[in-house]
């Protein structure tokens, strides 16, 4: 289909995240909100009032509308790969959610689609453009740590009862539970900062909320070919914080935190009498702009005709690596990937 800017944008699913979605795509000057989509009416409504476009309770509709070139997909995950495939048969070019898919199996069908009808795929990994991400992409690349040696990071959040009886904890709706649904945004952070792994070992446990098969807490380990480890703990019994990650070089390491918010620079060996030298860059009470940087991104490979930061394929990888610890917990065996 011709393009022309704007963009026009459908997003389906009007939860928390597709509102948020919405929000994005109605404010950016090179994309405007079409229509939105949600099984529930009163929900599409109201982010249709909001922002002034068209609503639908039948996705189908405003995927298949002629005025629309990107779709956002925000519905739980078994929705996922069948709006993604939908829409990319289409024509459409796709930003899904995180995870991209409830299986490796339907994150590969996804991928494939949009290699067969030529058009842009992307995960919604929001987390690769938090100011404090951003900061330690731009020191590493700059060799500020030297060559990347090991990973330890840890991400979570507490769950809850009513969240327990959410689709979040059911595993016919989610796909999985922690590793799957947060953790997915480290898996992608770990393999973005070290490159591709090549093996996997862990454990994943429900020792609090009645979810299972569903975890609350997975752990993992992961090999690259030339025997660099990532260490990476997911949760939904971590009371306190939400994600950490330190990143060991030769050089020096870096701390990524998001409470409170900052990027952590330490060099060995760069002081008068040959100390260590640490430089903190706090991002606390700045505004975040992940998830309007994440559309600009998908909108700049879209007219550049690239494959966009946190492709299809890197959500692919991350929901590969999550199974592979399923598979090792359960026969005891390192995965390999």
């Amino acid at each position: 289909m011709p393009l022309s800017l704007p963009l026009g944008v459908a997003v389906v699913g009007c939860g928390g995240i597709g509102t948020r979605r919405a929000a994005t795509a109605a404010e950016n000057e090179r994309t405007r909100l079409v229509a939105v989509a949600d099984v529930a009416a009163e929900r599409a409504q109201g982010v249709a009032a909001r922002f002034n476009c068209a609503w639908s309770t039948n996705w189908e509709e405003v995927v298949g509308r002629d005025d629309v070139q990107l779709v956002i997909v925000s519905t739980s995950n078994d929705a996922h790969a069948p709006v993604s495939i939908a829409a990319m048969e289409r024509g459409k070019h796709v930003l899904c959610e995180k995870p991209l898919a409830r299986n490796p199996e339907e994150a590969r069908q996804m991928v494939e689609t949009a290699r067969r009808y030529n058009v842009k795929l992307k995960t919604g990994f929001n987390h690769r453009f938090h100011h404090q991400v951003q900061k330690a992409r731009e020191l590493y690349e700059a060799g500020a740590i030297g060559e990347l040696i090991f990973i330890r990071a840890r991400t979570g959040h507490g769950g809850g009862e009513a969240f327990a009886q959410s689709w979040f904890a059911k595993k016919e709706r989610s796909g999985g539970g922690t590793f799957l649904d947060n953790g997915v945004h480290l898996l992608d952070l770990a393999r973005w900062f070290m490159g591709e792994f090549v093996q996997a070992s862990g454990f994943v446990s429900t020792n609090l909320w009645l979810i299972a098969p569903c975890e609350d807490n997975g752990f993992g380990l992961f090999r690259t070919a030339d025997n660099r480890v990532a260490s990476l703990h997911s949760s939904w019994t971590q009371w306190r914080g939400y994600l950490y990650m330190e990143l060991w070089g030769t050089k020096g390491f870096l701390i990524i935190d998001y409470e409170p918010p900052r990027t952590v620079l330490v060099q060995r060996e760069r002081g008068p009498s040959g100390e260590s030298v640490e430089q903190v860059f706090s991002f606390a009470g700045v505004r975040d702009r992940s998830w309007e940087r994440d559309l600009e991104e998908m909108v700049r490979a879209i007219l550049e005709d690239r494959e966009p930061l946190a492709s299809g394929y890197d959500g692919l990888r991350a929901v590969e690596m999550a199974y592979a610890v399923y598979r090792s917990s359960e026969t005891g065996m390192a995965v390999a990937l």
